[in-house]
C-alpha cells in the first residue's frame, strides 16, 4: 500500500530568483496513463467500502492509495499545488504527495469520496495536466466542473437544487436515490425459527448540514427506545470515526452507561443490563461496517448517519431512523421520500414516549420498532443497479474526455 501525503509539515519558503521564474516550464506530460484505478483511502471505513466497491465494478485493476490528512485548508492547498507547478520545473516522475520517490506513472482514473482525500485527487489531476479522470462520490468543496465525474445521491441533488434549478442538472454527474454504499450482500435477512435477533445501532458524527443536529434529548430517547426492544437481544453499537467529541461524551454517559445498567420497563418488570458491544471506528482494527450490519436483523441509525442508512437498506435490512421527527428542511423531505418508498421507518418502539400515537385500528402485526401505524411491506432496494449504472457512466465519460 502506497501512502499519499497531502503536504509535508517541514516545507520551508525557498527564495526564488528572477531567472528561475523566467525559465519556468510546465511539468512534462506523462507519456501514458497506467490502465488502472487509484482508490484514495481515508480514515473512514464507510468511505473506503464504497470507493473500493466502485473500483471493482469498473472492471480494471485498482490500487489502494492511503492519504494523510492535511493541516491546510483546501483553498490554501490548491494554491500550493499551483505554486509548485510553477517553481518546480524538474521532469515529472515522483509526485509531491508520495512519501517515496517512485516513478511508476499515473492511473487512468482516481476515486475519492471525502474532504480528507479531495486534496490528493486535485493534485493528481494537476500532475497529469487533467488527463487523469477524477471521480468523486458526493458534493466536493471545490468548483464542481473541476471533477470529471460526480456521483451524487438524491440528497445531494436536493442540496444543489436549493441553490438553483440549473445546479441539479450537471453533465458531469450521475445520481442515485441512496449514496453508493459498497454493499455486496443484498438478500433480506429472515429471522430464525427461534426468533433470535441482533440489533445494530449506528451513530454518526452528530451533525448533518442538510437539517439535523444530535442533541442530548435524542440520545436519551434512543436509549429509552432500545431498553424497550433489546431485552436479551445483543446490541452492536457502531460509533462513527467522525463523531464530535461532545457527541461522544453524550453517547458514553447517556447511552452506554444507561444500557449497561439493569432497568425497569414500562410494565414494571425488572431486566438485566443490555448485552452491549461497542465498535468504535475511531480506533484501529475494527470489523468492516458491512460485516457488522450484514449480521444484524434490525438496524437503528441516527438521522445524521446517511452512510449507515444507505448500507443497511442496500443489505436488505429493516432500517429505523432515530431522531427523524426533528429533521428539518432538505433532510426532512429526503427521509419522507425514503419512507414513502418503504425503505426506512421511524424508530418509535412500543413502550417509548411515542406510544400514545399507537393507532387503535392496526389490523396486522405491530412492528415493535415502529409501533405507531400500519406499515406497508418493506421494499427491496437494488444497489447493484446503482453501481452498474455509475460504472457505465464513468466509462462513458472517460471515453468522451479522451476521444
Amino acid at each position: 500500500m502506497t501512502t499519499l501525503v497531502a503536504l509535508s509539515r517541514s516545507a520551508r519558503a525557498v527564495p526564488v530568483s528572477l531567472s528561475q521564474i523566467r525559465s519556468y516550464r510546465r511539468p512534462e506530460r506523462h507519456s501514458s496513463l497506467l490502465p488502472k484505478t487509484w482508490v484514495l483511502s481515508s480514515s473512514d471505513p464507510m468511505d473506503n467500502l464504497r470507493t473500493t466497491r466502485l473500483a471493482q465494478a469498473l472492471g480494471i485493476p485498482y490500487e489502494i492509495q492511503k492519504v494523510k490528512q492535511s493541516w491546510l485548508s483546501l483553498a490554501a492547498y490548491r494554491q500550493l499545488i499551483n505554486l509548485r507547478s510553477i517553481f518546480q520545473s524538474q521532469k515529472s516522475g515522483s509526485l509531491h504527495y508520495k512519501d517515496s520517490d517512485i516513478d511508476n506513472g499515473l492511473p487512468r482514473l482516481a476515486i475519492a469520496s471525502s474532504e480528507e482525500t479531495l486534496p490528493a485527487l486535485l493534485e493528481i489531476k494537476q500532475q497529469s495536466q487533467d488527463r487523469v479522470t477524477a471521480v468523486f462520490l458526493g458534493l466536493p468543496s471545490t468548483k464542481l466542473s473541476t471533477i470529471d465525474v460526480l456521483v451524487l445521491s438524491r440528497l445531494d441533488q436536493m442540496r444543489l437544487r436549493s441553490l438553483g434549478p440549473a445546479r441539479a442538472n450537471l453533465e458531469n454527474s450521475i445520481s442515485t436515490l441512496l449514496p453508493l454504499s459498497g454493499a455486496t450482500q443484498t438478500k433480506p435477512h429472515v429471522l430464525s425459527a427461534n426468533g433470535k435477533r441482533e440489533i445494530a445501532v449506528c451513530i454518526g458524527s452528530g451533525i448533518e448540514s442538510a437539517g439535523f443536529q444530535l442533541l442530548s434529548d435524542d440520545i436519551d430517547m434512543l436509549a429509552n427506545g432500545l431498553l424497550q426492544v433489546a431485552r436479551s437481544d445483543p446490541v452492536l453499537l457502531l460509533l462513527s470515526n467522525r463523531m464530535h467529541k461532545s457527541v461522544r461524551s453524550m453517547v458514553e454517559t447517556r447511552l452506554i452507561n444507561k444500557l449497561a445498567a439493569s432497568f425497569v420497563d414500562s410494565q414494571g418488570s425488572k431486566h438485566d443490563a443490555v448485552n452491549l458491544q461497542v465498535i468504535d471506528y475511531a480506533k484501529p482494527d475494527q470489523p468492516s461496517p458491512e460485516t457488522v450490519l450484514a449480521s444484524a436483523t434490525h438496524i437503528v441509525a441516527t438521522a445524521d448517519n446517511i452512510p449507515s442508512v444507505s448500507l443497511g437498506v442496500s443489505l436488505g435490512k429493516p432500517v429505523y431512523i432515530s431522531g427523524e421527527e426533528r429533521t428539518l428542511r432538505i433532510l426532512r423531505n429526503y427521509y419522507r421520500i425514503l419512507d414513502t418508498e418503504n425503505l426506512v421507518r421511524r424508530f418509535y418502539p412500543k413502550g417509548s414516549r411515542y406510544s400514545y400515537m399507537l393507532a387503535a385500528d392496526i389490523a396486522g402485526p405491530i412492528d415493535e420498532f415502529s409501533a405507531i401505524r400500519d406499515h406497508e411491506p418493506w421494499a427491496m432496494y437494488n444497489s447493484q443497479d446503482d453501481i452498474d449504472s455509475v460504472a457505465a457512466f464513468i466509462h462513458e465519460r472517460y471515453s468522451l474526455l479522451h476521444s
